[in-house]
């Protein structure tokens, strides 16, 4: 949608065929061209809307790399039933437009070569193919909303007069890695015949990072510089720059660092950054991911627990596990157990002991929570059969919902199971008694509204049908 809407500025000034004068007055629009008849011309590039019988379309020769050429190719076609006027080779001029992000730029003009072939008119499904251009090479300008087309170029109004933009440096200097896309307008003086700009359709591309080490210094410096920016954006373009820190290496760890120091980062940001610093685990991330485990920032000690546990030093192991082991942040607690769950393949037996059998019901609620919200697979069932028997019932409800998600239908989960819808809280019982019905696909719900005599029936009726059957079950799965 915001390519649409960056791009409106240029393309309402080009939906007429007049253009602005340079003194900001409008010029009347000259009579429109013949061949305006709908489009007949076999179409597999992507083409832009038809006007005055003629469209253009922009191609790009991927993938693009920072560093490396950005080479695209551009094409006129007539789309009428009649033959259409290009107007004088020598006023001819193209320019495209570049949209990343919530930024956009237009780009120097592209002239024709001398040596290329330009008819004055194109003959009904005619397609002219113009040379192929290395973008990144292209000088490019800010857009800004509200500026004016004169003579087919934008243009910046100061004080009722126009004015040149200024260069913001190349192409290859402003765009960062990420998606890009891009458009391309020719404008075509055509005299009596009506002047005309055409915009092809828009092209997406993904400027790729490439090998950072292979870059220049002042790429790899510019390349930094956005990345730090990135993190601030938004979420997903946190996320974005995460990737591509990883990617770069021990080169974004001072980028990470900068804004995890930095008050005015958002949580997100800093959240980002500090798992971009645990997944590039070089040695100097391990201080700073110690000091991040008692950030005042939640998500970043979230995130500190848990991504931490890919790093293989034992400095900062030891440093997280003595403070999951402390108790003092259940969070804290419940996502360091996530991390070695994930990472690291099994939790310290004396630390998921102390989680499961701590006093604190907000630490087991917290091992609950956090085990229920991160997908829980087969790796987490010896936790959730602990805590389906917790003495508070809110926790044997989350357990009881995550165990249904898993879809494990052992001995050890179904006996588990039936020995927590015998304990007391109606709001429990209901949800163990649906997990109990999805995993065997017996139809006997709890009655949480019903009388007590319903209510202590259902229960009776799951005893005495585990009782026959667990006898008989398969015991296969024991210890998984």
């Amino acid at each position: 949608m915001f390519f649409r809407a960056a791009i409106i500025s240029i393309a309402a000034a080009c939906a007429a065929f007049g253009q602005a004068t340079p003194t900001g007055q409008a010029r009347p629009a000259s009579r429109p061209a013949t061949a305006s008849a709908p489009s007949t011309a076999p179409a597999r590039r992507a083409w832009g809307a038809a006007r005055a019988g003629l469209s253009v379309s922009a191609s790009a020769f991927g993938p693009w790399t920072v560093g490396r050429p950005m080479k695209i190719d551009f094409a006129i076609r007539n789309t009428g039933s009649v033959p259409a006027s290009l107007g004088k080779k020598n006023t001819f001029f193209g320019y495209c437009l570049l949209v990343q992000g919530q930024r956009f730029w237009f780009t120097e003009k592209i002239p024709l070569p001398k040596q290329t072939a330009f008819p004055s008119h194109l003959r009904q499904g005619q397609v002219l193919r113009l040379p192929a251009v290395d973008l990144a090479k292209l000088t490019a300008y800010s857009g800004k909303r509200g500026m004016k087309i004169i003579d087919g170029w934008p243009m910046e109004v100061v004080a009722g007069k126009p004015r040149a933009f200024v260069p913001a440096g190349t192409v290859a200097e402003v765009l960062q890695p990420g998606p890009v896309k891009i458009a391309y307008v020719a404008y075509l003086s055509r005299g009596a015949e009506g002047n005309v700009s055409l915009r092809s359709a828009g092209v997406p591309m993904a400027l790729g990072l490439g090998d950072f080490a292979r870059l220049s210094a002042a790429d790899q410096r510019r390349v930094l510089d956005a990345l730090g920016e990135r993190f601030y954006r938004d979420a997903w373009s946190a996320k974005t720059a995460h990737d591509d820190a990883v990617g770069i290496g021990a080169p974004a760890v001072g980028v990470c660092v900068k804004v995890l120091k930095d008050a005015r980062a958002k949580p997100f940001a800093k959240a980002w950054a500090v798992t971009a610093l645990a997944d590039v685990g070089t040695a100097d991330v391990v201080g700073v991911l110690i000091a991040c485990l008692t950030d005042p920032t939640p998500g970043v000690r979230h995130a500190a627990a848990y991504h931490g546990m890919k790093v293989r030093h034992k400095k900062f192991i030891d440093a997280a596990l003595a403070r999951a082991r402390g108790g003092k942040d259940p969070l804290v607690t419940a996502w360091t157990i996530m991390g070695c769950l994930r990472f690291r393949k099994a939790v310290p037996d004396d630390l998921l002991a102390a989680a499961l059998d701590s006093p604190e019901w907000k630490v087991r609620a917290a091992v609950a929570e956090t085990v229920a919200r991160g997908n829980p697979n087969r790796s987490h069932l010896p936790i959730l059969r602990r805590l389906i028997c917790d003495a508070h019932g809110p926790i044997r409800v989350t357990a009881a919902r995550a165990l249904r998600g898993v879809g494990d239908a052992s001995f050890e989960t179904l006996d588990a199971l039936v020995a927590a819808l015998a304990m007391d809280g109606d709001h429990a019982r209901r949800a163990v008694a649906e997990a109990l019905c999805a995993l065997t696909g017996r139809k006997s719900p709890y009655p949480a509204a019903g009388s007590d005599a319903d209510k202590a029936a259902a229960i009776k009726a799951w005893q005495v049908w585990w009782d026959k059957a667990g006898k008989t079950y398969g015991r296969k799965d024991k210890g998984k």
